[in-house]
């Protein structure tokens, strides 16, 4: 991780420059345990309502995800996704499975065909 860079702001109060990296983990750190409740609750018990960043990030930032927002599904992350099987086999929500049409048997030659 990257060293923290402290400078005095005009009315007293320190900005740290941090390394991009730091921040990086940071948020993937909250965001993977889902502390976002909890860092908001310490910011506002420190009277923090707001972050201050640089402009030139923030513009970067803006617009990245303004140019990628768009081309991206809405979730991208599904890597804790559970996927459930197509093939009728419900068994985790206790349902009986769902028989095809045609009695389910899935070796015969006709399988999933319709009788007419």
């Amino acid at each position: 991780m990257g060293t923290y860079v402290d400078q005095a702001k005009g009315d007293g109060e320190l900005l740290a420059d941090v390394p991009v990296d730091t921040f990086r983990s940071h948020i993937r750190f909250i965001e993977k345990h889902n502390l976002w409740d909890e860092v908001r609750g310490a910011l506002a018990e420190a009277g923090v309502d707001t972050v201050a960043m640089d402009i030139r990030p923030v513009r970067v930032i803006s617009e990245l995800v303004a140019a990628k927002g768009s081309a991206l599904p809405e979730e991208a992350d599904h890597s804790g996704a559970v996927v459930t099987p197509e093939c009728g086999c419900d068994s985790i929500s206790g349902r009986p499975p769902v028989t095809p049409v045609g009695g389910g048997d899935a070796g015969a030659g006709d399988a999933g065909a319709r009788p007419q």
